[in-house]
């Protein structure tokens, strides 16, 4: 091998790295031409020269996706300029948060409302671990709390976490006060007072009841199960994004 052959192949793979780099550059040039030449400010024409190059990393969009967000963008742009409005107005200065609200979905405020029915969910499974925790450490600690005493059985333990569930997040928008009430607030106060004397009542009705519907269960899997619907509650807590209720990490009342 001569002593021109490695510097000419080092000079070609030199040469092919400056094509590769003109036409990434060429390339760089027509996709910016695209949003200068659609009547957009210079400024907005860069915003969106930079939002469309982070939206295209996105792997989760399909390229008809991408393309009608860019289009809706560029429209509220053409439509904001009219009253002075800039893209860091619109859409915030930062292209890739914005992209990131795009994929994800923007972020819900974080005064408002949990869903009711995930709520709803999430707190009665809550109730449903205390309640079954609760008794199964009281029955290993204490049996005889169970062979001699009026043993809390299975259907009163989930009665208690259904109606828990169902109440928590909705007495709270009953006293909400940025909320349109049809009710006096005297009223809405008596409902609640009842919602609680009806709740015990049924909650202690139930010791009444044959054991073959209110089964008293073992400690221990009043233990396990409790477990489960306290895993299950979490889940619904992430998986919804609940701010609000039993052991949540928000509450209502840091509004």
């Amino acid at each position: 091998m001569s002593e021109n052959e490695p510097r000419n192949a080092g000079a070609q793979q030199r040469n092919r790295n400056a094509d590769v780099h003109q036409d990434r550059n060429s390339a760089a040039k027509s996709e910016r031409a695209v949003f200068d030449n659609i009547g957009l400010t210079k400024r907005n024409a860069d915003y969106m020269y930079r939002f469309n190059q982070a939206l295209q990393e996105q792997p989760k969009l399909s390229v008809d996706k991408k393309s009608e967000i860019v289009n809706q963008m560029v429209a509220d742009l053409q439509e904001g300029q009219r009253t002075g409005k800039t893209a860091k107005n619109l859409f915030g200065g930062d292209v890739h948060a914005r992209v990131k609200e795009i994929v994800e979905g923007p972020k819900r405020d974080a005064s408002a409302p949990d869903p009711y029915w995930p709520s709803a969910l999430y707190n009665g499974l809550w109730f449903f671990t205390i309640f079954s925790l609760m008794f199964g450490i009281l029955y290993i600690v204490s049996p005889s709390a169970q062979k001699n005493g009026s043993p809390v059985g299975i259907t009163s333990i989930i009665l208690s976490g259904v109606i828990a569930g169902l109440a928590l997040p909705a007495i709270p928008r009953m006293f909400d006060s940025k909320r349109k009430h049809s009710l006096n607030l005297w009223i809405r106060i008596l409902l609640a007072i009842l919602f609680v004397v009806a709740w015990l009542v049924l909650f202690y009705g139930m010791a009444y009841l044959p054991g073959f519907l209110n089964p008293v269960m073992t400690p221990w899997a009043q233990l396990v199960l409790g477990v489960l619907t306290g895993v299950g509650a979490w889940f619904v807590k992430q998986h919804y994004d609940l701010r609000q209720g039993f052991f949540s990490g928000n509450t209502q009342r840091r509004r």
